[in-house]
């Protein structure tokens, strides 16, 4: 079941986006995190975070149109369908497992910095 996740992670380029955008994001919060006030003013770490689950909704609407578009070319059956509904849902899933511990992460360290200052 894991190597079956790995390899339609791995299958999607959205699913890469999300998880390069997520490592960047994850990079920024822990330099952040472990030099405390250097770079206290960082806007961009936000922005990502709020980018993540909109990159997981563009996954699932490229996953139902290609499911749609199958099926308008007489393309038929159950295995084609699930196949794209199922690449939708992981991207969503992708989109928001990142971005949810990120925007925990960020608020962390807001309240920390708020408290030093």
């Amino acid at each position: 079941m894991i190597i079956e996740f790995i390899s339609n992670v791995t299958s999607s380029m959205t699913s890469w986006i999300i998880l390069v955008v997520a490592l960047v994001c994850y990079q920024r919060l822990a330099t952040a995190w472990l030099t405390p006030g250097r770079d206290s003013n960082d806007s961009i770490s936000p922005v990502l975070i709020s980018i993540l689950p909109l990159l997981g909704l563009l996954g699932t609407i490229i996953g139902l149109l290609d499911s749609f578009t199958a099926m308008q070319y007489g393309f038929s059956g159950m295995e084609l369908f699930s196949s794209g509904i199922g690449d939708a849902l992981l991207t969503t899933q992708l989109g928001l497992l990142c971005a949810v511990p990120a925007w925990l992460i960020h608020s962390a360290l807001q309240s920390r910095q708020r408290r030093e200052a």
